[in-house]
């Protein structure tokens, strides 16, 4: 199967890595510079992003390109700027993490030559499996970095664990409302079950790691 990966794909999903990491670690970062902070913040936040956000993305792109259709992750310029923008403007106490995502169209087997094999399909079951991959894989990667937090003592791998948790929980929970245009309205529209089996435990965590613990 030819790849769907080019070097402008994968020069935007870079620039999406560094704006949204940096955006969250921003307080860490400019500290840092001055010696004030520890640049294990600043690590950590490009872990937890590499998880929370870029796996999140290309979760969706090779469940799509294995059911058949065209995915590409494409940088949003306004979003970019607003991330940078905000966070700036704010000095790192607001954060609007939207600097690109994964963008699907039918027909990969014109384009690439890729056959499924699947037969006849159903737009709206491909739709709900496509759209689960992200948050499935941001709940795989929090159950993960609880798990690691639970396991190690303080230092550099808890606060990796720590950052990487939060942000997974976080951008998890949030795609996982139904609402629409996120992932949450994909997956509920079509199958509850599979959207209370994604969306309760990360709501769970979100509400005990941020308003309990």
């Amino acid at each position: 199967m030819p790849s769907q990966f080019n070097s402008g794909e994968i020069l935007s999903i870079i620039m999406a890595w560094i704006v949204l990491s940096v955006a969250i670690t921003y307080q860490s970062l400019v500290g840092s510079f001055t010696g004030t902070r520890s640049l294990d913040v600043v690590i950590a936040g490009f872990v937890a992003t590499a998880t929370g956000f870029i796996l999140h993305e290309m979760g969706h792109k090779y469940v799509a390109i294995r059911r058949g259709y065209i995915a590409h992750f494409r940088l949003w310029i306004w979003g970019v700027v607003l991330t940078i923008s905000i966070v700036t403007l704010s000095g790192g106490g607001l954060v609007f993490g939207a600097p690109g995502a994964v963008y699907i169209t039918p027909a990969a087997a014109a384009v690439y030559g890729y056959d499924s094999g699947r037969g006849i399909v159903d737009p709206e079951e491909d739709n709900m499996i496509i759209s689960a991959a992200g948050p499935g894989i941001n709940l795989a990667f929090a159950i993960g970095f609880l798990l690691l937090s639970l396991s190690v003592p303080a230092g550099f791998l808890s606060t990796v664990a720590f950052y990487g948790l939060l942000l997974n929980v976080g951008l998890g929970s949030f795609n996982m409302l139904p609402v629409s245009l996120l992932d949450g309205a994909k997956i509920f529209r079509k199958g509850i079950p599979v959207g209370l089996g994604i969306a309760i435990p990360l709501w769970a965590m979100f509400i005990i790691f941020n308003f309990i613990i």
